[in-house]
């Protein structure tokens, strides 16, 4: 760690694999007066930051005793292929981070995932190829963090620059310290969890957003079969619809959706999409998954619905 205009010592970061998460989140960090590096295998980017005037070094250095840095992000790629999710690129950077560390001279690392990963990750496969490789272990030496992001890939260093929460998973309250101190300057909420908590819940995340386009998508096929203006109506609904401005709506564990309308409506929609000739897969999926809840949790008071369709 080095001090900084007569700060208090700030750790030095290596952000491994500076895609478009990696990039933001280092040049944020450059930002904020962090000694701060690029790691990765593709050589043009490599190229393309030194030119820019950043510190960046290719997938083959670093391995003989200079790796000198207190933590290392991984923002490595995590692509789904033929359905699923594909941890070669991060288990291979973990081996390669501890190859790396096996030679350093630090006392204690930190190791950070940013990358976007199924729980278990981190803890099975993450940190146990960088203690087989580096010969640390983990509370001995090494520290562990998962850290998702959320940022969108148009205004990826804006939205890092200006978060609107971060979350920190971590191993021990020392991790958790040491990256928390290393995002004191973002003016947002920073909560605190475990590992694997912070891993589901970048899928969370993520899953919502999807299941939200795909409902309005849904919505708008069938307004615009029977001639509706979609726009306005969905316009209307953010202003309608608790769920679209109570956040605490629908993440309570209250069970199964229930009551006079809810129900009764879901049915009744879905009865009527049929009966035109429509589709609302959807829609007939939220039906069946509320029932298949009933169902495993005996609820005996509340009616399944929708289930001859």
């Amino acid at each position: 760690m080095k001090k900084l205009n007569g700060e208090a010592p700030k750790p030095s970061i290596c952000i491994i694999g500076p895609g478009i998460v990696g990039q933001a989140q280092g040049k944020v960090f450059i930002k904020y007066g962090f000694e701060t590096a690029f790691l990765g295998g593709n050589l043009q980017k490599t190229e393309k930051l030194r030119k820019e005037g950043y510190i960046a070094y290719s997938r083959e250095e670093l391995f003989d005793g200079d790796y000198d840095f207190d933590i290392s992000m991984l923002t490595v790629s995590t692509p789904t292929i033929n359905g699923a999710v594909n941890l070669d690129p991060i288990t291979s950077a973990s081996i390669d981070l501890g190859k790396r560390l096996k030679l350093s001279k630090k006392d204690y690392h930190l190791v950070v995932v940013k990358s976007t990963v199924p729980p278990g990750t981190t803890e099975d496969i993450v940190v146990k190829m960088v203690e087989k490789y580096s010969g640390r272990k983990l509370g001995k030496g090494l520290g562990l963090c998962m850290n998702p992001e959320y940022l969108r890939e148009k205004t990826a260093y804006e939205d890092t620059l200006h978060p609107w929460i971060i979350l920190i998973g971590e191993h021990d309250e020392s991790s958790g310290n040491m990256l928390g101190e290393v995002y004191k300057k973002s003016e947002c909420p920073v909560f605190r969890c475990t590992i694997k908590e912070a891993e589901f819940q970048k899928y969370v995340h993520n899953l919502f957003n999807s299941s939200k386009i795909t409902f309005f998508n849904e919505m708008r096929e069938i307004g615009k079969k029977i001639g509706l203006d979609t726009k306005k109506i969905f316009e209307v609904t953010t202003l309608s619809a608790e769920g679209m401005w109570n956040p605490k709506y629908g993440i309570r564990d209250f069970g199964p959706f229930s009551g006079n309308c809810l129900p009764k409506d879901t049915q009744a929609l879905l009865r009527w999409v049929h009966q035109n000739g429509l589709d609302a897969h959807l829609l007939k999926a939220i039906v069946e998954a509320n029932n298949a809840l009933i169902q495993k949790n005996g609820l005996a008071k509340k009616k399944i619905i929708g289930m001859e369709l």
